[in-house]
């Protein structure tokens, strides 16, 4: 074949295919991540909505505002790390227990909590079972994304039996697609934020399992009361969907025991009203991690997750929020050095089970892994 009918049956032929198949790629990929963005509330919702107090214009808002620097982010390279690279990570392998469904007892504790990482832990109150911001691939709508530093202590085909499962808000890291899809077809309840019910539905959830609440609403499921309070953050899942589906911290309380989750939250005054409102709490399960200067209110910093246990008047602290994903712009390890000496100056009771390890308040003793 000559060079030119080459180059002919190259322009004609193969470079045509090759544009095909790549525009047929580029729009399956686009459909996935439009998949795993879920749905927003629809008009009827939102009409619904419009006289609530953290309800302003189509979108929730804080009682505190938020700060943003989205262009000091970009200008820091923060959004590359983020999205591929993450010279943060570990540089050793993590000392991670494995679990299974049955490494769980058939009958749930009284009260207990195994840490899975980040924000997902399986808590155990008065002989219930619940499951909080369940995440055990990355934290991204694409692949290879927002990638785990370990792979988690409990595969999700191995999630023990559940009386429910608690999503604090939408984002990420704290709502994974995947889990969502994979629990479609059993019968757990599920309790979460105001809008993020949308999400759920549009995944197959049916709307009878579903229960949302607003700031200081509460549910009872399965004997366990919950409460959402404030948190000051914000929501969303794309670049057009923000604060569209509310965000909160959250109170358990059953047989006499208190919990305070906080999901995400930055530092405010919510805190303080919340310890005085709701307190004392047994254990208080706080973010330590992804804070930065660049975005101030929405994550703690670690002396003021000290501050928010103690205006909480909280027992003993477990951090969360930590030790999955490079969310931020410094070592892995730094947000638990500073937390454990701080606690340890201020003399709260620190709770840092490795992931996968089941500790129970007040009587654990758990050791610094990370070191």
């Amino acid at each position: 074949m000559t060079k030119s009918k080459l180059k002919r049956k190259f322009f004609t032929v193969v470079l045509p295919v090759a544009a095909g198949v790549f525009t047929l790629l580029f729009a399956a990929a686009c459909c996935n991540v439009r998949k795993r963005m879920g749905e927003l509330p629809d008009e009827a919702e939102i009409r619904r909505r419009a006289a609530l107090p953290n309800y302003k214009d189509g979108r929730f808002v804080n009682q505190e505002p938020v700060t943003l620097d989205r262009k000091k982010v970009a200008s820091s390279g923060g959004m590359w790390r983020f999205l591929f690279s993450s010279e943060n990570a570990p540089d050793r392998e993590l000392p991670v227990l494995p679990r299974n469904c049955g490494s769980f007892p058939a009958e749930p504790a009284e009260f207990s909590v195994t840490w899975l990482g980040h924000s997902s832990l399986i808590f155990e109150l008065g002989g219930k079972r619940f499951l909080t911001d369940p995440v055990f691939g990355n934290a991204a709508p694409l692949p290879g994304i927002v990638r785990r530093y370990c792979a988690p202590p409990l595969p999700r085909r191995e999630l023990p039996e559940l009386d429910f499962i608690l999503i604090s808000h939408d984002h990420y890291d704290h709502l994974e697609y995947d889990t969502i899809r994979a629990l479609r077809d059993s019968k757990v309840p599920f309790v979460t934020a105001l809008g993020v019910g949308a999400r759920l539905r549009g995944w197959g959830i049916a709307a009878d399992r579903i229960h949302e609440l607003n700031w200081h609403d509460s549910a009872t499921v399965a004997g366990v009361k919950i409460t959402a309070l404030p948190a000051r953050h914000f929501s969303g899942r794309s670049l057009k969907d923000r604060d569209r589906t509310l965000w909160a911290s959250y109170i358990f309380e059953a047989n006499g025991k208190k919990i305070f989750f906080g999901g995400d939250s930055g530092y405010g005054k919510h805190f303080r009203e919340i310890g005085d409102a709701h307190g004392p709490f047994d254990l208080t399960c706080l973010e330590i991690d992804a804070w930065n200067e660049r975005w101030p209110d929405n994550h703690m910093f670690p002396h003021q997750t000290i501050r928010a246990h103690r205006d909480l008047r909280g027992r003993e602290l477990l951090p969360i929020h930590w030790g999955v994903f490079d969310l931020a712009m410094h070592p892995w390890d730094e947000s638990i050095r500073q937390i454990a000496g701080l606690a340890a100056e201020s003399e709260i009771p620190l709770l840092t089970p490795r992931m996968g390890e089941t500790v129970t308040p007040g009587q654990s003793e758990t050791g610094r892994w990370w070191e």
